[in-house]
């Protein structure tokens, strides 16, 4: 499946006669062997179906049990981890589905052998179950087990499902799970993670309404409707642009007469089929090396048209280069199909796929990779979909580099130079997200997580992208004839098998003639960090003599080149597999003199490394090409050749500052450096003043324990204050995903007012963690502020030690509807006689100023900090009420989206240590209460509140419609349209 857009010889063996040869202690696996027949009813959207299966156990052990996957009850709540899963990753689709959106499988009735059969349901999932078999299954024995099964067809959440009367009938049958020789596999079904099945045959006969055009696994027994088929392909045929197919989508009545269309095939692990009453239909073919002839099909709807006809000639391009570069097609067919995917762009299943036109290289390269290499695709994902995307990768890419995932940046020379990616290739580009990941610590290692444990963004990354780009890597580093000798053999042992990474390994060792655990052990199994450098250069009249050194900790090779004075490539070696110890760090490699101007590590991007900017050197000493610096707007990729400095213009205004022009100046975000900088000047024409923000950082990746340690500087000035702010952070844990993400800062603010010529400081240390899913989510955060005024001689008296303590949860109710509540407590630890150290119960001072205030000084009437524009922090009442404390202040508040308006509601409620006075006319008192409406204008950036009762009116409402317009507030959050922060954020879902 392809999740994001990116993306020899005659089989002579039956699966039952290679488990019938394989002697005592050899590799085994089971045999199943499917006989179903299916009935859709398309007003209920039914299954009707009776299956009898031949279970042979070829192990070498005695079976009591068989693990049954009953997939569709996936659908049947929001208890089953497919529901779980949806809301980790974000989607709460399934979460507010109606029962009769919903799917499941029942009227169940197991029988072995004639015999009635019990099934114990997995008390965690309902879409696995034990059959418990009457007699034991001895080894090489079989037995017969039948049941009858209803299913109820969902709505197109995921893979299984409907969109009205189009039908994607996949993962819907009684299956057993796969047993070997690591024990048995049973698993339920998620989203992001697929599956492992048992090799067999199937013969399956479908009915349903006789004007359903049908697609699915397998050879379609049914002359009539051979003859329908080849009719159909041949009216589309007639048809050449969109116009010819018009733009007609709905569904015509289906027929009242029905059809039963039987498909049969041996040496597959799954059947789906796809129907659709409105298909168009193409048919074309390839004859392979062997002249063996195989038959391509294309189902598709009047949508993108067009690109389903040049998809056709995809699916021939698949067929053919895999043959190729794999093994040879083994099946008669192959056929791709338009459907109402919602798990990706495409899935795929034996001989047949759903998809999109842009994926069908990829869907249709999975018949290799999942079809006939049948691995364990939960536990090892990347030998399916990252292998896949490699070969598709060079499918695609075969006469245009510009082709793949980013090639359309490529494409045009205006974009192209506009960003700095003149000369690069779509494979360049393909690391760039990897890259952002890792240079976060947000990677995950390629081999050895399962595939639900990925994170979201990770999953396509790491499984499909990286996976792709270091085999790119290898296969130049064995060389491409050789590389594709190794996929060859390893095709032809594990063909019809289940192969483990180890086993690919072994194939791959011994044809390459040499150990490579560097890259399947070390590479694909760890997030290691690889960097390798010029350490230094020796040139003679005949030679220059290069020392590469391995900064990296764990052995690996590279590509070495040479430069003439115009950057052309004169000469490349690879240096062997460098080590890691004392004496194995460096090789050295010689090269031919004549015109060398510079010598360059990875001239062509292949390597999996992060830093690229160390890679280029002079021939005439050790010291790092230096070229004249480019500025680029928005973001660059990192290169070797070309230093970049990214920009942005900037526009910015406050009542004391008004209008400010400015820009923005740092390194790109998306490969995060060691040292990365943000310089922001903003010219006030106000004052004739130059202000902005600059930042420093040092980002620093442990290997254990935390994620990252971020040691920084900021500098910062607005409205007549400074701001100098150096912070030490970690992130934990190590893992970003699937549990709590905390941190940890060390911060030191010294603010300076200019006008009052007063400095404080404010020393911080601060805690916080958050969890959750799409359907709920809670922050916890603690910090200890000590706050130091101007250097003074009753400065002791005027410090200060505040604690304060916050805690929020949010939930939907219902799709973008949610309730939120948050707790806050504070209180001081060391009183201060300083009059602004204080806690606010509508917002706090903002000490570190820390909120970008439009009225800091409170010179307008309309956005005059705190009294009408909020930081929501300390108390965070939505209305204002001049109540502040240097003792103890705590407040609850609770806001909640109304149905059917964009309008929430919200109430406050506070309690302070000392008595204030609020309202003219009132006693002074020590709880406060608000409440009224909020109207979300960008929900997380821009909110007004509009309070119509509480402690801030005299007599607990607004005595005139000015004293409620006055009450009027509003929270802006301009920190959320950070694009540094959006990008942090996206990367670590």
């Amino acid at each position: 499946m392809k999740h994001y857009l990116i993306s020899f010889g005659i089989v002579i063996l039956s699966i039952n006669a290679l488990a019938q040869s394989s002697a005592p202690g050899t590799y085994w696996q089971q045999e199943v062997n499917y006989s179903i027949d299916v009935t859709l009813d398309d007003r209920q959207h039914l299954l009707t179906a009776q299956e009898e299966l031949r279970y042979i156990n070829h192990s070498p052990d005695q079976l009591t049990f068989i693990w049954f996957h009953l997939w569709p009850n996936a659908y049947r709540d929001n208890t089953t981890a497919f529901a779980k899963q949806q809301l980790r990753n974000g989607s709460t689709k399934f979460q507010f589905a109606k029962p009769e959106q919903r799917g499941y499988i029942g009227q169940l009735d197991f029988k072995v052998n004639g015999q009635a059969a019990r099934l114990e349901y997995d008390p965690l999932n309902p879409d696995i179950a034990k059959l418990i078999l009457p007699e034991p299954l001895a080894p090489g024995a079989q037995i017969t087990i039948t049941t009858p099964f209803r299913v109820k067809i969902p709505d197109s959440f995921s893979r299984f499902g409907h969109v009205e009367q189009s039908y994607q009938i996949t993962q819907w049958y009684p299956k057993p799970a796969v047993y070997d020789s690591k024990g048995w596999h049973p698993m339920p079904y998620l989203d992001q993670g697929e599956f492992y099945s048992e090799f067999g045959s199937f013969d399956v006969r479908v009915t349903l309404p006789a004007n359903y055009t049908v697609g699915a696994t397998g050879v379609l027994q049914n002359t009539e409707e051979q003859q329908r088929m080849d009719q159909l392909a041949a009216a589309t045929t007639q048809k050449k642009t969109d116009k010819d197919f018009g733009s007609d989508l709905s569904f015509p009545a289906s027929s009242s007469e029905t059809k039963t269309l039987r498909y049969v095939q041996d040496r597959v692990h799954d059947f789906a089929w796809f129907a659709d009453k409105r298909f168009n239909v193409l048919k074309s073919g390839v004859t392979l090396s062997s002249g063996k002839q195989v038959t391509s099909w294309v189902l598709f709807t009047n949508k993108d048209a067009t690109q389903w006809i040049k998809g056709l000639q995809d699916v021939n391009d698949a067929l053919t280069y895999y043959s190729q570069w794999v093994g040879e097609y083994p099946y008669s067919a192959a056929t791709a199909v338009d459907g109402a995917l919602s798990a990706g762009s495409g899935m795929e299943y034996p001989m047949v796929t759903v998809t999109m036109p842009v994926a069908i290289v990829h869907e249709v390269g999975h018949n290799w990779f999942y079809g006939v290499l049948a691995s364990n695709e939960r536990a090892y994902a990347w030998m399916d979909e990252g292998v896949n995307s490699y070969v598709e990768n060079r499918v695609t890419s075969r006469e245009d580099p510009t082709a793949g995932e980013f090639g359309f940046l490529l494409k045009s020379s205006k974009i192209a130079g506009s960003l700095g990616l003149e000369g690069l290739t779509s494979a360049t580009l393909n690391q760039v997200p990897y890259q952002a990941a890792a240079s976060r610590g947000l990677d995950q290692p390629v081999s050895g997580v399962m595939a639900g444990d990925y994170g979201k963004s990770n999953y396509p990354i790491i499984v499909y992208t990286k996976t792709a780009a270091l085999l790119s890597y290898l296969a130049a580093y064995l060389g491409q004839e050789k590389f594709d000798q190794a996929m060859h053999a390893y095709y032809d042992r594990w063909q019809f098998r289940h192969p483990y990474p180890e086993d690919m390994q072994a194939v791959f060792e011994e044809s390459a003639g040499q150990k490579l655990g560097w890259f399947f052990q070390d590479m694909l199994r760890t997030t290691n960090r690889y960097n390798a450098t010029v350490s230094d250069l020796q040139t003679t009249d005949a030679q220059v003599k290069v020392l590469v050194r391995n900064e990296s900790p764990a052995p690996f090779a590279v590509p070495v080149a040479t430069l003439d004075a115009q950057g052309k490539v004169l000469e490349t070696q690879w240096t062997p597999v460098i080590g890691t110890g004392e004496d194995e760090v460096e090789t050295q490699l010689n090269f031919r003199r004549e015109g060398v101007a510079a010598v360059v590590i990875d001239p062509t991007y292949v390597t999996p490394q992060l830093n690229r900017r160390d890679d280029h050197m002079k021939t005439t000493g050790s010291l790092r090409q230096v070229e004249p610096l480019r500025l680029k707007p928005l973001l660059s990729v990192e290169r070797w050749d070309k230093a970049t400095i990214n920009w942005l213009p900037v526009v910015g205004a406050n009542t004391s500052d008004k209008f400010m022009l400015g820009a923005a100046f740092y390194n790109s975000p998306l490969n995060q450096k060691r040292f990365s900088y943000l310089a922001m000047p903003m010219y006030s024409f106000n004052r004739n003043e130059l202000n902005g923000i600059g930042t420093l950082n040092l980002n620093v990746l442990p290997r254990r324990t935390a994620r990252q340690v971020v040691v920084g500087i900021t500098i910062q000035r607005f409205e007549r204050y400074s701001k100098v702010e150096p912070s030490l952070t970690l992130l934990l844990p190590h893992s970003a995903y699937n549990a709590p993400q905390h941190f940890v800062r060390l911060v030191n603010t010294a603010v300076r007012n200019q006008d009052l010529n007063r400095t404080s400081s404010i020393q911080t240390a601060e805690y916080g963690v958050r969890g959750g899913n799409a359907l709920q989510k809670w922050t916890a955060h603690v910090e200890l502020n000590h706050l130091i005024p101007t250097l003074a001689e009753d400065n002791r008296s005027r410090e200060a030690t505040l604690l304060r303590a916050t805690a929020t949860y949010e939930r939907l109710y219902a799709p973008k509807k949610r309730l939120q509540a948050r707790l806050f407590g504070g209180r001081f630890l060391q009183k201060s006689n300083a009059t602004e150290f204080v806690m606010g119960l509508s917002g706090s001072p903002d000490y570190r100023r820390q909120t970008a205030f439009l009225d800091r000084q409170q010179i307008s009437d309309a956005f005059t900090a705190q009294v009408h524009q909020t930081d929501g922090r300390d108390g965070a009442f939505k209305a204002y009420l001049p109540v502040q404390s240097q003792r103890w202040l705590s407040t609850l508040n609770l806001q909640a989206d109304l149905p059917v308006t964009p309008l929430a509601v919200f109430a406050d409620f506070g309690a302070t240590k000392e008595r204030q006075l609020v309202a003219a006319g009132r006693s002074s008192q020590r709880l406060f209460y608000d409440a009224g409406l909020v109207l979300p204008i960008a929900n997380d950036i821009l909110q007004l509140y509009f309070p119509v009762t509480g402690s801030q009116y005299q007599n607990g409402f607004p005595s005139s419609r000015q004293n409620f317009t006055n009450n009027i507030r509003f929270l802006l959050r301009l920190d959320r349209l950070n694009p540094f922060l959006l990008l942090d954020e996206g990367l670590a879902q």
